[in-house]
């Protein structure tokens, strides 16, 4: 008999244990790492505090987790047209995060639905649109030549504000190569070669103005060093100097007399 109420009780002790785990994994939410929670209480509504990273007493009330670290998502095979009729895909890659203080208003803008759901669900339509919009301002030579970076910059610009309202925080953007037929890119290397070779005819040309006038200035250094000399010639030619070069040529050869236009006589004796 005593042997039977013990195993009763052994078996009531697991039976609590086994209702407490359950009830601990029921009652309990676990606040990952990196997110926030909001909590929803089918009597009182959306609480407006979220719930940090830890272990938290919720009993029967909904948690839904939001992100607040950086989160990398890759958008494939957006389509896109350009300005000039082109039509292409690209592969989208961008940063984003949820802004902690607005975790609350985005559960009740979305709803029961996880931070996955909204990225391939709301955020990727946004960034379809935006996407759309601005490669329509642009050519799809300009897209693979050197307005890449405008585009890519004003994706983000755009993308980022029309997200920021409802919460979601968009660091960066970065935007693939455009997807092309044989035919599209042919004409697109034949530009891109054109323009290569117009640079280097401007370069070629632009070096050898440099070298003419290199050359230019060289011949006028030179003349202005000569007439700099000539003039110290010309200044160091003085009265006394004249005289002096005159009575060592005196002394030399004597006396010169011109006799008519073609004769030079030298008397020695004077």
């Amino acid at each position: 008999m005593k042997q039977s109420t013990g195993i009763k009780a052994a078996v009531a002790v697991v039976a609590i244990l086994v209702i407490g785990v359950v009830g601990a994994f029921k009652f309990l939410e676990k606040i990952d790492n990196g997110y926030v929670g909001v909590r929803y209480s089918m009597n009182g509504g959306i609480k407006d505090e979220a719930l940090t990273q830890g272990v938290k007493f919720v009993g029967i009330d909904k948690v839904i987790q939001y992100p607040i670290r950086l989160q990398t998502i890759q958008a494939k095979n957006v389509s896109v047209s350009t300005s000039d009729g082109k039509k292409t895909t690209i592969n989208i890659k961008y940063d984003y995060k949820v802004d902690p203080t607005k975790a609350a208003k985005m559960y009740k803008e979305f709803g029961n639905i996880t931070s996955e759901d909204i990225e391939s669900g709301w955020l990727k339509s946004k960034l379809q649109k935006v996407a759309r919009e601005v490669y329509a301002k642009y050519s799809l030579l300009d897209v693979l030549s050197g307005d890449s970076s405008k585009v890519e910059a004003a994706v983000l610009e755009s993308f980022s504000k029309s997200v920021e309202s409802k919460g979601f925080l968009v660091e960066d953007v970065t935007l693939g190569v455009p997807d092309v037929d044989a035919e599209t890119q042919k004409s697109i290397d034949a530009i891109i070669r054109a323009g290569q070779e117009n640079e280097k005819a401007k370069l070629d040309a632009e070096t050898a103005k440099t070298q003419a006038d290199s050359e230019a200035y060289k011949k006028t250094k030179a003349a202005e060093a000569e007439a700099d000399s000539n003039k110290k010639v010309a200044d160091s030619v003085t009265d006394e100097l004249i005289r002096y070069t005159e009575a060592q040529a005196r002394e030399k050869h004597g006396w010169v007399t011109v006799n008519g236009a073609n004769t030079v006589v030298t008397d020695q004796g004077k």
